[in-house]
């Protein structure tokens, strides 16, 4: 039974890695993108029930790079996969929370640019992703 699992992790990590192909970042930065996509696989950092605001209050408060990567990587993998899912707020709401915690990740550990990246493009690479994986299941 666990081999199909395998299989499928595996598929999807290839799906992905195709996607992410084309999006004009640095390597580093897709390859990022693209363990974002195997963080969110399993429910363990699941923000879907939480609000955005609170955790993101709670990670200013604690300065925790943990809980800003976890909410900019949430809202990331869900404006590239499920954008309906994010509706208690404007979509630009979101962005600027995405992109201000991807921000406070570059700033405490300064030495990882990808965060920079992340931050600036965040809007550009979601939307790019989103593109691709829609044309995918046309």
């Amino acid at each position: 039974m666990e081999q199909p699992s395998l299989i499928l992790t595996i598929n999807l990590e290839d799906f992905f890695t195709k996607k992410v192909k084309n999006l004009p970042c640095q390597k580093t930065t897709k390859a990022y993108i693209i363990s974002i996509f195997s963080k969110y696989q399993t429910t363990k950092n699941d923000l879907s029930k939480k609000s955005i605001t609170l955790e993101y209050l709670q990670a200013k408060l604690e300065y925790s790079f943990e809980r800003f990567q976890n909410i900019g990587d949430w809202l990331f993998f869900s404006k590239a996969i499920f954008p309906e899912s994010l509706n208690n707020a404007s979509e630009e709401y979101y962005d600027s929370v995405a992109q201000m915690s991807y921000f406070k990740c570059y700033k405490i550990i300064k030495q990882w640019v990808l965060f920079e990246e992340l931050s600036d493009r965040y809007t550009d690479l979601t939307k790019h992703l989103r593109d691709e994986i829609q044309a995918s299941l046309l």
